[in-house]
């Protein structure tokens, strides 16, 4: 069984021997998990490190863990940005969870033509709050130490407009179900150190969308024979990205 996975808010000064868990932490760690002094614990802090370590103090108000071994994990190569049309209920959710899990770096959430969500300022701010917490869970549960920046919901078209011209080693694909969308196994990512992916909501991106996207340097790229759920497809898009990166590497 592995160690349990805990959460640091703040990385450990260099050379320290001991951290001190945030009370929530603390509480699940010892409470919830029944964790007990001189048991393995492995900590993460979202920006690359990981600390093996061994509980000194089981105080669910504020434990104690005394490191026994730090290292520093590089960034996932190439960096994935998901840019997804915002599914209804709760499958932003569960697709925010699923793509921090599979290693996307950064996360855009986008209201678009065919989007069924609308967020004002104030829900937008407590979803995205929201993801951030669910994002750290995701590092948790799959040992990913490196956490996604999650953005602001934003328009589709806003979005877009910030974008700016792509990069040499930038790809902008979209994942797509128009007729001359090229399969994602013919891409080459081997020079690609940032992916960016498009992903539509429930009955896809709008043609005018598609359109835009195309203009501002989008590719599209077909995902397989059968329509995907939103969740799925952005799932697919990662496992992909990284698979065919590292086969051209």
């Amino acid at each position: 069984m592995s160690a349990p996975r805990v959460w640091l808010s703040a990385t450990p000064a260099e050379g320290a021997r001991t951290v001190t868990l945030g009370p929530e932490e603390s509480a699940h760690l010892v409470r919830s998990l029944r964790a007990r002094r001189g048991d393995a614990v492995t900590l993460l802090d979202g920006r690359g490190l990981v600390a093996e370590g061994v509980l000194a103090e089981a105080d669910a108000g504020g434990a104690s863990v005394e490191l026994v071994s730090v290292r520093r994990v590089p960034r996932p190569s190439p960096a994935i940005t998901l840019a997804q049309g915002m599914p209804k209920g709760g499958v932003m959710d569960d697709l925010m969870r699923t793509a921090c899990e599979a290693g996307a770096s950064a996360v855009v959430p986008l209201m678009t033509a065919r989007c069924e969500v609308r967020l004002d300022p104030e829900r937008a701010a407590a979803r995205r709050t929201r993801w951030a917490t669910q994002a750290a869970e995701a590092c948790k549960q799959s040992g990913h130490p490196w956490l996604a920046d999650i953005a602001e919901p934003l328009e589709f078209g806003r979005w877009l407009a910030s974008l700016g011209p792509a990069a040499g080693d930038e790809l902008r694909l979209t994942g797509s179900l128009e007729a001359d969308a090229e399969p994602v196994g013919r891409l080459d990512f081997s020079a690609a150190t940032k992916v960016v992916w498009l992903i539509g909501p429930e009955g896809d991106l709008a043609p005018e969308e598609l359109a835009a996207a195309r203009a501002a340097g989008f590719r599209p790229c077909s995902l397989g024979p059968t329509v995907l759920r939103a969740e799925n497809a952005a799932l697919a898009c990662l496992v992909a990205t990284f698979a065919l990166a590292g086969r051209g590497r």
